[in-house]
């Protein structure tokens, strides 16, 4: 899928998050639509401060349409979403 991303929004640290220098990576799962939105995102794994912020991120993604056998489809498929202070 990474092939077929077009723009990616990079999260932003929430500020408990950040002053406890939580990190790791969230899990989210989502249906590529046929024109290539994000749709029903869902958090799979995680932490839990870090969720919400992941889910927004992923919701600006924009990717090319999947194509099979030349025509856009609907899929679903998941993305990782890390959160590391270096």
């Amino acid at each position: 899928m990474e092939k077929l991303l077009i723009y990616k929004e990079e999260p932003v640290f929430p500020d408990v998050p950040m002053r406890v220098r939580a990190t790791g990576t969230v899990v989210v799962s989502f249906v590529l639509s046929k024109n290539g939105d994000v749709e029903c995102p869902m958090v799979i794994s995680g932490p839990q401060m870090l969720r919400n912020v992941a889910i927004d991120a992923v919701r600006k993604y924009k990717y090319k349409p999947y194509l099979l056998n030349g025509d856009p489809v609907a899929i679903e498929t998941t993305v990782s979403v890390v959160f590391d202070l270096d």
